[in-house]
């Protein structure tokens, strides 16, 4: 089990993270892990905070379901699906700080352009949909970070703030579902520690998903937007700083 300075640790930044995740349907791993692999190796966080975000997300989805936009989560599942298997191969043959501090940077300025630039709404075609699933199934498996690309096409393509956080938490729970099942097929769920630690900061899962359910339910699609702003400027500083340390 873990000791008490990882829980007083963990705990609140998971609260967070979680909240964060109710808000806009993703960021809980980039803003998590740098503040809690401090006192938790990757190896043991990542696979413990797996299970949370299949249990997180699975929640939200029963809640959310009805506002699923289905034929936007079906046009980016198959590219989504090929994104993970590449990116898991990428894992294996490609130096990651250097694209670290690229992503990092990328998505930074992306949201300071969303933020400093009047809102305006640019639908996008269908077709997108294989760009931004492949591309972010590539990063979902080899940062944990592309849930955003997921989100930036779902903005171009639904009004419905609710339908957004919806899709967006069902592909969530699918990919969280892919990373399971590696991480169990690696061994890593018979590790008392990985479990330990998952139950241990279950109760602040639940708490996050709580407060943040409560804040999106008062968000239109402006304040739903700066919402989402400020997540990818979080996360994405978050990537730039941690392919720095890497490097």
């Amino acid at each position: 089990m873990p000791d008490l300075e990882t829980v007083l640790v963990a705990a609140p930044t998971f609260v967070v993270a979680y909240t964060v995740f109710a808000m806009v349907g993703f960021g809980t791993t980039l803003i998590s892990a740098p503040i809690v692999a401090q006192v938790v190796p990757l190896p043991t966080l990542i696979p413990a905070q797996s299970l949370l975000d299949l249990a997180a997300s699975a929640g939200n989805g029963l809640r959310l379901g009805s506002k699923v936009a289905k034929a936007e989560v079906l046009r980016l599942l198959p590219a989504m699906m090929l994104g993970l298997i590449a990116g898991a191969y990428l894992l294996i043959i490609v130096p990651l700080a250097a694209l670290m501090v690229l992503l990092g940077a990328f998505v930074v300025l992306y949201a300071l352009r969303g933020m400093l630039t009047r809102p305006r709404r640019r639908p996008l075609r269908p077709g997108w949909a294989w760009w931004y699933g492949f591309a972010g199934g590539i990063l979902s498996a080899m940062f944990g970070a592309g849930a955003w690309l997921y989100a930036i096409y779902l903005t171009r393509r639904i009004d419905d703030p609710t339908a957004i956080r919806a899709s967006q938490t069902s592909l969530i729970a699918i990919s969280a579902v892919v990373r399971v099942v590696l991480f169990a097929v690696a061994g890593k769920y018979s590790d008392w520690q990985v479990v330990g630690l998952s139950l241990v900061l279950l109760p602040a899962m639940v708490l996050g998903v709580f407060i943040g359910n409560r804040i999106a339910h008062k968000l239109d699609r402006t304040r739903f937007l700066r919402a989402l702003y400020l997540v990818l400027l979080g996360t994405g500083g978050a990537l730039l700083v941690r392919g720095v340390i890497s490097a």
